[in-house]
């Protein structure tokens, strides 16, 4: 299972209190998934994090995956796989 949470500032968010704030943040957060889809049965064996970074140089950080997985998911991320 694979958990995805924004962050700013250090500080982690699950959910952000402004509702459009909230409510773009999770369709960012189904748009990962839907990005993710084909790699269904590699991630239901993992237990790793995304977390995406709203600072001044925004990013996507992975946390807990097999070397493998986390390949593969910056390759789908940058459009390559």
């Amino acid at each position: 299972m694979i958990q995805i949470c924004y962050s700013y500032k250090n500080r982690e968010f699950l959910q952000l209190e402004d509702a459009l704030l909230n409510h773009l943040a999770q369709n960012g957060k189904t748009l990962i998934y839907a990005l993710l889809e084909p790699m269904h049965d590699a991630l239901s064996k993992e237990n790793g994090r995304i977390r995406i970074k709203l600072d001044e140089h925004p990013q996507i950080e992975l946390e807990g995956f097999s070397v493998d997985v986390k390949e593969q998911i910056e390759m789908t991320l940058r459009g390559e796989a």
